[in-house]
């Protein structure tokens, strides 16, 4: 279960574990019930039993039985109950309730002092079962003892009627328990995934630069991960802190020594040329250094960036009539504005000066990353220059004559934001240049 949530699997869990215990539960509580109620039966049908043994004699060589017995059951018909006397395997009597039952043979006569208990008998070609008891017992008859067998008989259909309703029972109760034991889990689930969820929201808004720290009172077993959380964030804000001022102490201190030196006077063309490639580097290099995402950075909407460009190369480019356009959405960019000023501001710029009529920019925010589209309806790059473009230190000299814009500063802040560039043929018939840029992790 890789993809599914605590909870979810909490909840299948609990599913899985109640639909093995409850059928468990009811086959066992079935399987004791029944047991009780054929205990019960049998005890009920030896005491019938025993009730006809009391009250039969021997008179005059005949067997002798009352017309009404005490057990009104054995009076009715179709109670259920039916009581058979047998001699020598011969059936003597049959109890008032019997005046229904065609008795097509009898069972096994047990021997003289022992009984016979069967749940399930065929007392007649109906196809009905029964509850078979059956005892034989000595009696004086005068000369000699003779042995006499006593049948007590009972229809099964209440006692499945009952052991039935029963189970019916059980059911409705186990799973009426059941419901109500899922329930009360998912309203504990959700008590105890409480601090979870405070926790993923408060790093959320950690995320996107609203706090700088978690606040929120947690549990004891998420302490420690709490404070592990603020101090890592407590660093990396300081970290971050203090290698821009550590930076920014390095651009001052070789600043004034570059700009003594490229402002003399006596200074060779030579050594002037090189002076200023260095103090280019040094710039570069310390612009690269300080950027970068930060995972704890609010994002910058992109869009209005995109507008500000437009406003401003409208005026630089007044004199080619370009029609500049915007689209999308606002964009999210996860680092410093300046930054991403000077991406858009040289990508941009190049599309103005490639442009005949028309430069469109789009932004498309998905759900890791922010993408840019800057497509123009020039003369568009040849394939075999876009691999050298996408160098890093290249320049854009073959986009067109005369643009001598390089893709060195572009490239290194792509790099330290971790942003990709494609170049392709655009809609318009140009160069489409596509820049991504990543969601920080």
């Amino acid at each position: 279960m890789p993809n599914l949530s605590l909870r979810l699997r909490s909840l299948l869990i609990a599913i899985l574990a109640l639909g093995i215990f409850i059928p468990v539960t009811v086959l066992t509580l079935s399987k004791a019930y029944t047991s009780s109620l054929l205990q019960a039966k049998y005890n009920e049908l030896k005491l019938m039993n025993l009730a006809m043994i009391s009250v039969f004699e021997f008179e005059d060589g005949d067997s002798q039985m009352p017309q009404m017995l005490y057990d009104e059951q054995l009076n009715l018909p179709d109670s259920g109950y039916v009581g058979a006397i047998s001699i020598n395997n011969q059936l003597v009597w049959q109890s008032a309730s019997s005046v229904y039952t065609v008795f097509d043979s009898l069972m096994t006569t047990p021997a003289i002092g022992d009984e016979v208990f069967i749940p399930q008998y065929a007392l007649d070609d109906s196809g009905s079962e029964h509850f078979a008891y059956a005892f034989t017992a000595e009696f004086d008859n005068g000369d000699q003892y003779m042995p006499v067998s006593f049948y007590v008989f009972n229809d099964r259909r209440d006692f499945l009627h009952e052991r039935d309703a029963f189970l019916r029972s059980v059911w409705q109760y186990l799973g009426a328990l059941g419901a109500g034991l899922l329930i009360v889990l998912i309203i504990g689930m959700n008590t105890l995934l409480k601090p979870v969820r405070l926790l993923i929201g408060e790093i959320q808004q950690a995320s996107g630069g609203n706090q700088t720290r978690l606040k929120e009172d947690y549990p004891p077993e998420f302490t420690p991960l709490k404070l592990s959380i603020n101090q890592l964030m407590a660093g990396e804000a300081e970290q971050r802190e203090r290698y821009k001022n550590s930076l920014g102490d390095l651009a001052h201190s070789l600043k004034t020594p570059l700009a003594v030196a490229l402002g003399t006077a006596a200074l060779p063309d030579s050594a002037r040329e090189p002076l200023q490639q260095i103090d280019t580097l040094i710039k570069r290099q310390l612009k690269r250094a300080s950027a970068g995402a930060s995972a704890w950075s609010q994002g910058e909407p992109v869009m209005p960036i995109v507008q500000q460009l437009i406003a401003a190369l409208n005026k630089v480019y007044r004199d080619k009539n370009l029609e500049l356009g915007a689209t999308g959405d606002d964009g999210l960019f996860f680092g410093d504005k300046t930054d991403l000023m000077e991406i858009l501001g040289n990508l941009m710029d190049n599309a103005c000066k490639a442009a005949r009529s028309e430069v469109v920019v789009s932004v498309r925010q998905l759900s890791r990353q922010t993408e840019l589209h800057i497509d123009d309806d020039g003369p568009g790059i040849p394939a075999e220059q876009v691999e050298r473009l996408l160098n890093r230190g290249q320049r854009l000299d073959a986009y067109t004559d005369g643009q001598g814009i390089g893709m060195a500063v572009v490239t290194d802040l792509l790099t330290a934001y971790e942003g990709k560039l494609t170049i392709t043929r655009s809609t318009l018939g140009g160069a489409g240049i596509k820049v991504t840029f990543p969601a920080p992790r």
